[in-house]
């Protein structure tokens, strides 16, 4: 019997080659033999989101309304649940989810489960600066009992340079430093080294061992929910508290 899968409304944008990247993982993960055993997927980039750093960092501009309306719009077009591919984006997700009446998938509960179940207790983390302020990452990773490692004020920059690289256009220098940024010292503090920003998850084309990538986990648990049966709500990420979003 064929796959029913539930339409993915993917919000993207954020930023534009991280969105291009993940919709190519959904397709590449997907178990299939023929095109129309894909999932359906209604992807919407919008430049109007203000950025995400800049509100977290600096008090800009809020981008809630403008993340729920691009929810509503996919909602709207016939999507059955969200797909938010942006760590740093995951700060406003019970935000988005109260404007609609379909779940915006978790991204921090599928890194979490998956750390936890490869063993990992002391992930590396390379996030951005937003992720960091926030520290919903960290709390859910502590709560689970791992020990995050998190990079010096200089490595920390370069991270964040990175992701600005990225945005901007500047692939091979974002590459090159990012190379440099996963064999630095504190990366191999830790048990496992985390690539917490899917604008990054572009730079590393084959991750070296016990690498993970934060794109790559959140398209399978993605992938996974849609191929869920929607009378099945527990096969649904949700919470700590068991409450599905």
């Amino acid at each position: 019997m064929a796959q029913r899968w539930r339409t993915i409304g993917l919000i993207g944008g954020l930023g534009p080659l991280a969105c291009a990247r993940f919709y190519a993982r959904l397709i590449e993960l997907t178990d299939a033999d023929a095109d129309d055993a894909h999932p359906e997927m209604i992807l919407l980039s919008s430049p109007s989101i203000p950025s995400r750093l800049d509100h977290l960092l600096h008090g800009g501009p809020s981008p809630v309304p403008a993340l729920q309306e691009v929810a509503r719009r996919l909602q709207e077009a016939g999507a059955e649940l969200i797909a938010l591919p942006s760590l740093t984006s995951q700060t406003y997700r019970r935000e988005i989810a109260a404007a609609l009446d379909i779940p915006v998938l978790d991204m921090i509960t599928a890194l979490t489960g998956h750390l936890r179940a490869a063993g990992v207790s002391c992930p590396a983390l390379a996030v951005t600066d937003g992720t960091r302020r926030t520290g919903h990452l960290h709390r859910a990773l502590t709560a689970e009992g791992l020990s995050p490692v998190l990079p010096g004020p200089k490595d920390q920059e370069r991270i964040q340079e990175c992701v600005h690289l990225v945005k901007s256009g500047q692939i091979a220098a974002a590459r090159e430093l990012f190379r440099s940024v996963m064999g630095a010292s504190w990366a191999s503090a830790g048990d496992a080294f985390v690539i917490g920003c899917t604008d990054l998850s572009p730079l590393v084309t084959d991750l070296p061992p016990d690498s993970h990538d934060v794109g790559d986990i959140y398209a399978r648990a993605v992938l996974s929910d849609a191929a869920a049966p929607p009378q099945l709500p527990a096969l649904r990420l949700s919470d700590r508290t068991g409450r599905i979003h």
